[in-house]
Formats: structure tokens, C-alpha cells, sequence
């Protein structure tokens, strides 16, 4: 039995990672990776997956009319690719291409997601999936549709496969709740083609200020002159990234995937990417989470100073350890679940 299973994003790779294992391990399930060649996702596939084909299918454009050329474009590919293999199933989280592609083909297909707000993409693949799976506070109904109780983040930080590290601060020089974590994405995603690119860089002299270090993940890379001399700035693929959240006092991101990552390995996040999400209203109602208004600088001090000085850290990792031991599922057993009921 084999899957296709087709990444776009580096949160992608870990989402499916833990789940790829155990069907190989524990069901002798065969697995191909398809993948979207973003700039910063085959290089981490090459670490993550090393034993793993893989095959890069179509282009990644940063415009919408590029973004759309590529959607319709690459559909085509992976139906032309996956014609010519045999398997029993595909899935991705969200995708350009892939339900299409296995509905043509007449394959079934699980589909998994979580940003609703995207409605573009939601749209291109909800009458052609066979499956959706969804956290249960998305807004979202249809006999295709099965809800679980969690985030998609769950299926790489659950405890069960995530463990902070704490050698991995002596390779930066830094000391737990010393620093805060700084992640400014790339405006070329659909979902923030209106951030306002390096506002972030603002903020980190304010926290020397307040003698904290900063450590910066950086999307789009030429912003780097900005903020030289302010942070250290990590090289991507980063070797234990999820530690270094766990480790920081907060983080501060305008991505939402990264805001929600920092409170679920027990650190509180800023986010500063000015959507309102669904998936993020539980942490927000358990003040793990704090949304601000894209590009707007004082209200990202204010909640600095409030996280710093109520010790938000310390009520933020006693919130998140209460809800994965009793409200939120391990989100790799959904994956395993929803996938072989196919096989």
C-alpha cells in the first residue's frame, strides 16, 4: 500500500513527520513525498527525510497571478506524475494540486487544514477532497468534514515526540528566559501580501533596553541589513528551532503558524500578523496568545511589559501542559487514523 503525501510548507514537513514513521514502522505503509519547491522547504526535507524519494513539482511564485498560474499549472504536473505510479491515497495540509489531481485520477484523498480564513485555497480543494480533516473550533461543516479536538502544531509538539533541549542555547550563547524569540515572515504569502516588511526590526532595541537578547528567524532575507548588529540571526534549516521557543521569555511573530508553535511548547507569543484566525482563539482566551494590529509598535511594547512583568511564561507553560493532558488530541494518532481508514 503507498501514499502520496504532498508538502508545500516547512511546517508541512513536521506536521507529517512523526505520522510518516509510525506507518512505515508499525503498518508497512510505502510513502512518496511530492513537493512545491519553496526555497526553504528542500533543504529541510534533505535533513528531515533523508531516506525518503521525494520529487519537486512545479514552481513557487510569490505573486497572486503567479500563485494562480502556478495552481492551475501544477494540478497538470501531478496528474501527469502520479498517472504514470501506482498507489492507494494521497493527503497534504491544504495544497495546489494534490485533490485534484487523485480526483481526476480517481484515487481518494485526505486533506488536512486549518486556516479557514484562506478561503482561495480552502475553495480549490473542498469539492474535489474526498476527506477534511479540521481542529474542532474551525468554522467549517460538510459531510466530508471530521473535526478533532487540538492543532495541527500537536502532531510534531505534543510531548509525546517533543522534548525541549536545553544544549541547544550554549550554540547561541544564550540562557532560558534570557532572550525572546523574534520570526518575521516574507510578504509574498497570500495570507500577508499587505505586512509591512522589518517593522519588527524596530522592537529589538527596546528589548536590549530591557537587557534581553534577541534571536531572529528570517523569511525574507534581504531584510538581514536591518536588523545586523540587533540579534542573532539564524541560519535556516535550524537544528531545534521548537527548543529555542520553549526556552525564550516570549516570542514575537508575525507568522501565525510560529505564534502558535511558541504557546504550545509553553511560551507566549505576540502576533503581530494582523488576521483573525479561528484557530487561534483558544490560545487567545487562555492569554497564551496576543494579538496586535499589523504594524503597530506600541501595542507590541505594551504586551511586552505585561508578559514580563505578570510572568506570563511561567502561567502560559502551566495552561498548555493542564490542556494536552486533558482537552487537546495527539494530533499525529488523528493523522495515522484518518489516513489508513483508506488503506
Amino acid at each position: 500500500m503507498k501514499i502520496i503525501i504532498d508538502l508545500l510548507h516547512p511546517a508541512h514537513i513536521n506536521f507529517f513527520k512523526n505520522a510518516i514513521r509510525i506507518l512505515k514502522l508499525d503498518y508497512g505503509v510505502d510513502i512518496e513525498l511530492t513537493v512545491l519547491p519553496r526555497p526553504s522547504v528542500v533543504p529541510i526535507i534533505q535533513k528531515e527525510y533523508r531516506d525518503m524519494p521525494f520529487t519537486q513539482i512545479g514552481k513557487y511564485r510569490t505573486s497572486l497571478a503567479g500563485k494562480a498560474f502556478c495552481l492551475i499549472k501544477r494540478t497538470k504536473f501531478l496528474i501527469n506524475y502520479l498517472r504514470n505510479i501506482n498507489f492507494d491515497l494521497v493527503s497534504s495540509v491544504g495544497s495546489y494540486g494534490i485533490a485534484q489531481a487523485a480526483y481526476f485520477l480517481r484515487k481518494p484523498s485526505v486533506i488536512f487544514y486549518d486556516d479557514i480564513e484562506y478561503k482561495l485555497l480552502v475553495e480549490s480543494f473542498k469539492p474535489f477532497a474526498t476527506r477534511m480533516v479540521f481542529p474542532s473550533n474551525c468554522q467549517i461543516r460538510g459531510k466530508k468534514t471530521v473535526k478533532y479536538k487540538g492543532f495541527k502544531e500537536l502532531a510534531y509538539l505534543h510531548p509525546n515526540y517533543f522534548t525541549p533541549n536545553e544544549e541547544v542555547l550554549a550554540e547561541y550563547g544564550l540562557e532560558p528566559s534570557k532572550y525572546v524569540f523574534i520570526r518575521e515572515v516574507s510578504s509574498s504569502s497570500l495570507n500577508y501580501h499587505n505586512l509591512i516588511q522589518g517593522q519588527l526590526a524596530n522592537v529589538c532595541h527596546y528589548l536590549r533596553d530591557m537587557d534581553l537578547e534577541v534571536v531572529l528567524s528570517l523569511e525574507n532575507k534581504s531584510l538581514k541589513n536591518r536588523f545586523e548588529g540587533q540579534c542573532t540571526i539564524l541560519k535556516e534549516p535550524v537544528s531545534d528551532i521548537h527548543s529555542l521557543l520553549h526556552f525564550a521569555s516570549l516570542t514575537i511573530s508575525s507568522g501565525d503558524s510560529m505564534a502558535r508553535e511558541s504557546c504550545l511548547v509553553g511560551t507566549p507569543s505576540i502576533y503581530t500578523g494582523g488576521r483573525i484566525m479561528f484557530i487561534n482563539k483558544k490560545l487567545e482566551d487562555k492569554s497564551c496568545l496576543f494579538r496586535v494590529e499589523a504594524d503597530k509598535i506600541d501595542p507590541i511594547l505594551e504586551n511586552i511589559r505585561y508578559i514580563i512583568e505578570n510572568n506570563v511564561k511561567k502561567k502560559t507553560e502551566k495552561t498548555i501542559k493542564e490542556a494536552i493532558q486533558t482537552e487537546w488530541e495527539d494530533t499525529t494518532r488523528v493523522i495515522i487514523d484518518n489516513l489508513i481508514d483508506f488503506l
